[in-house]
């Protein structure tokens, strides 16, 4: 194994070993689609929320849809999960449930915009299949973000329309149902029904109060039901608790939680995953650095044979920028031995490591540059 590649594995290898806050990629876009995937979740966060709703739809015949395909040019929702639901007085009508999840700090102002694709959509779905009519589609937007908001209808956004008046029936316009959970207290948190609806709310609701999702740890965990659950618990509080796996590991033992087993599987397959990226990154790393090391020693060795080679040749030869390539044949031309061995080794080799027997080297292909001689 060349030096290279074994500094780089063993300095991932350590990098692993100590305490760091994971990276989870998107960790509410995916908790979110894990939870509210779960129809007595969906259920539930509908009966709770939006009780006058709950009363005239059989929730119980909630049936989950496939996602939506909006165009790739447009910014699409973080999160979506869609159901189709039978109304109560005809069961032969039904309605789309969308929901959606806007977690950012400075959420969308043009959300509305983005809701409106998600409806039409879903209308057209519905008219496109053979003896369907027309279906409603009730959009909800779950909030958990830091700030306070309160999404605008396209009504609002064009508020300040000078011609308002005159163009105000050709705006489309529709409401949305919103709940903005962040704003939860945790008296109305611990209220709830014990069950991974329970679960879901308070991580969501508590995730910018990390301190208090480690107080409530056990009640969130407690609701988790099964394997799937505990884990996508176990991610997403990683992602959002500010707490290293160790610190996590070590929060989790000092419960009373009959699922400990699994929480520590999932915080092991994490710290796996961790440990095998890392080793990739630094593998990566080092190969970058020594095919930068290799590009280097070319253009010394060309410069050397081909001294009338322009920097435009010597850039398309050795692979290295024409502006970098220019500025090596400036300092080259000054004469000044010392000037140009501190320009390659702290500019173009900066933080790449040379042996004695490549330093020797380095220092002889100057000289010999300098010089105007080859071997």
């Amino acid at each position: 194994m060349d030096p290279i590649t074994r500094f780089c594995i063993l300095r991932a290898l350590n990098l692993c070993t100590m305490p760091s806050r994971p990276k989870i990629h998107q960790p509410d876009d995916r908790f979110f689609r894990h939870a509210m995937s779960k129809p007595e979740v969906a259920k539930r966060y509908i009966e709770h929320f939006y009780p006058d709703i709950a009363r005239i739809t059989d929730l119980g015949s909630l049936k989950l849809e496939s996602s939506l395909s909006i165009q790739p040019n447009l910014r699409e929702f973080q999160a979506d999960v869609i159901y189709r639901c039978r109304l109560l007085q005809d069961g032969e009508k039904h309605l789309y449930f969308c929901l959606l999840l806007e977690h950012k700090s400075q959420p969308d102002k043009y959300v509305s915009v983005q809701v409106g694709l998600y409806i039409m959509e879903l209308m057209l779905r519905s008219v496109k299949e053979a003896g369907r009519e027309l279906e409603l589609v009730l959009p909800i937007i779950c909030y958990n973000g830091k700030e306070k908001w309160q999404p605008l209808t396209l009504a609002e956004l064009f508020a300040g329309h000078p011609q308002l008046g005159l163009l105000q029936p050709y705006i489309p316009n529709f409401s949305f149902v919103f709940q903005d959970v962040s704003q939860l207290s945790t008296e109305e948190l611990l209220q709830l029904d014990l069950s991974f609806f329970r679960s879901a709310i308070m991580a969501l609701s508590l995730r910018h109060q990390p301190y208090l999702i480690v107080k409530y740890l056990r009640l969130i965990f407690e609701g988790a039901d099964g394997k799937a659950s505990i884990s996508a618990l176990t991610h997403y509080i990683l992602g959002v608790a500010e707490r290293s796996e160790q610190e996590f590991k070590a929060i989790i033992e000092n419960t009373d939680l009959d699922i400990i087993p699994d929480v520590m599987s999932t915080l092991e397959q994490i710290l796996i995953r961790g440990r095998k990226e890392g080793m990739e990154k630094g593998m990566e790393k080092g190969m970058e650095k020594g095919k930068q090391k290799e590009r280097i020693f070319h253009l010394l060795k060309t410069a050397l044979k081909f001294p009338e080679m322009s920097a435009v040749d010597l850039a398309d030869f050795t692979g290295l920028p024409q502006e970098t390539v220019q500025d090596f044949i400036d300092i080259t031309a000054k004469g000044d031995k010392g000037k140009l061995l501190k320009y390659v080794q702290e500019e173009l080799l900066a933080d790449i490591p040379l042996n004695s027997e490549e330093m020797e080297k380095l220092q002889e292909l100057v000289e010999k540059l300098l010089a105007g001689t080859d071997r």
